[in-house]
C-alpha cells in the first residue's frame, strides 16, 4: 500500500517511496508479474480480510500504518523509533517488519519491504533468493543495517541479534556492484 498523506519526515518517505519502486521494478523484470499497488485510502475491508498487506511510508503517510501501529512490536513517532530494545533517530532511519496483522490475525503485515535481496542475487541461482534481514530491522537511509533480527514464537524480538552489520541491496542500497 503506497502512502497518500503528509509524512512525518520527508526523507524517510522518500526512502519508502523508493523501496517500493525498487520492489515494483524488480518484480516485473525478474518474475515477470506485476505488484498490485492501491493507495492507503484506496484499501478495503474486503483486501484486509483477503490479502496480506505490504505497507511503505510512515504512521503521518500511510494511515493503515497509523492504525495498526499500536498493535505492533516497536514504538514509532516523529522523532524516535524503538525496536527490539534499541532506539533510533525517526528523521533517518525506516523500520521493515513482517508481523500478524492485526486487522486480521490470519495475515500478515509487512513494513517497508519487498525482498531483501538484489539484482546480482536475481542474476544467479534461485539459491540465491532469500530473505537478508530477518523478520525485522532498522535501515538507516544511508542502506546500513543499524538492526535486524528474528521474533520468537510469541512474536517477541529475540535478544542478541543484530549485532553483525550488514547491508543490503538494491532496496535501500541502490548500487548493486557488490
Amino acid at each position: 500500500m503506497a502512502p497518500s498523506g503528509n509524512a512525518w519526515n520527508q526523507p524517510v518517505k522518500l526512502a519508502a517511496e523508493q523501496r517500493l519502486k525498487v520492489f515494483q521494478t524488480d518484480w516485473d523484470k525478474w518474475l515477470r508479474g506485476d505488484v498490485r499497488v492501491k493507495k492507503d485510502g484506496e484499501v478495503t475491508v474486503r483486501d484486509i480480510e483477503n490479502h496480506h498487506l505490504v505497507l511503505f511510508g510512515d504512521p503521518g503517510s500511510n494511515t493503515i500504518i497509523a492504525q495498526v501501529l499500536g498493535q505492533l512490536p516497536l514504538t514509532w513517532t516523529k522523532e524516535q523509533i524503538t525496536l527490539g530494545g534499541q532506539s533510533f533517530a525517526a528523521a533517518d532511519h525506516l523500520p521493515v517488519l513482517i508481523y500478524p496483522n492485526p486487522l486480521n490475525p490470519k495475515k500478515y503485515v509487512v513494513l517497508n519491504s519487498g525482498h531483501s535481496f538484489g539484482e546480482s542475487a536475481f542474476k544467479g541461482t534461485n539459491a540465491l533468493l532469500f530473505p537478508r534481514l530477518g523478520d525485522f530491522a532498522v535501515l538507516k537511509l544511508t542502506g546500513e543495517v543499524a538492526l535486524h533480527g528474528l521474533f520468537d514464537e510469541r512474536w517477541n524480538p529475540l535478544r542478541g541479534l543484530g549485532q553483525v552489520p550488514i547491508r543490503i541491496a538494491p532496496a535501500c542500497d541502490f548500487d548493486d556492484t557488490d
